[in-house]
């Protein structure tokens, strides 16, 4: 063997062995190299929306109540528009919308996506960087308000990745 052959075998088992014990002895960087190397990770965006209630006219809010009754019970059916913006670089979809605050109001609740381009509401996807309207109803029951008086409530979105975006505390005026 010649010297260049034996020098090169001693620097490949030193720098092996250096590796082994750098490993076991918890050294942190060969650690993150070899997780940043052999392991996928997902972007997942964790800021999507951007919600606020509309508010068209002064005199009459678009965030409403009124009494309804659901089978033979009486309730309350609230209603409320939103300006909704996708900040996000992907298509967003609003997949649930919650009443948490007060907490005796605490129910699910429908999310409609009005299409900008037909107008109508559905179950759409946000484009990428766009603004639409949406529309949410619950229905909380037994009611928590009377008639003639206001409910405040906060309220929480949820797109497809889990992401929850909160409200500030929203009044919805009876009509």
């Amino acid at each position: 063997m010649s010297f260049l052959s034996i020098v090169t075998a001693l620097g490949t088992l030193i720098a092996a062995m250096c590796a082994v014990l750098a490993w076991g002895r918890g050294w942190a960087w060969p650690r993150r190299f070899w997780h940043w190397v052999t392991r996928y990770r997902p972007r997942i965006p964790r800021k999507t929306l951007s919600i606020f209630p509309i508010r068209r006219y002064p005199l009459m809010s678009d965030q409403r109540w009124h009494t309804a009754s659901v089978g033979d019970q009486p309730a309350m059916q609230i209603i409320s528009e939103w300006r909704v913006t996708n900040i996000a670089k992907e298509a967003i979809h609003i997949h649930r919308a919650c009443i948490v605050r007060p907490r005796k109001a605490r129910t699910d609740g429908e999310v409609f996506v009005i299409d900008p381009q037909t107008n109508c509401a559905g179950d759409w996807m946000l484009a990428p960087r766009s603004t639409a309207q949406a529309m949410t109803q619950f229905f909380v029951q037994p009611p928590v308000c009377k008639e003639g008086e206001d409910f405040k409530a906060k309220i929480v979105f949820t797109d497809q990745f889990g992401n929850e975006h909160k409200t500030k505390w929203i009044v919805f005026t009876y009509y």
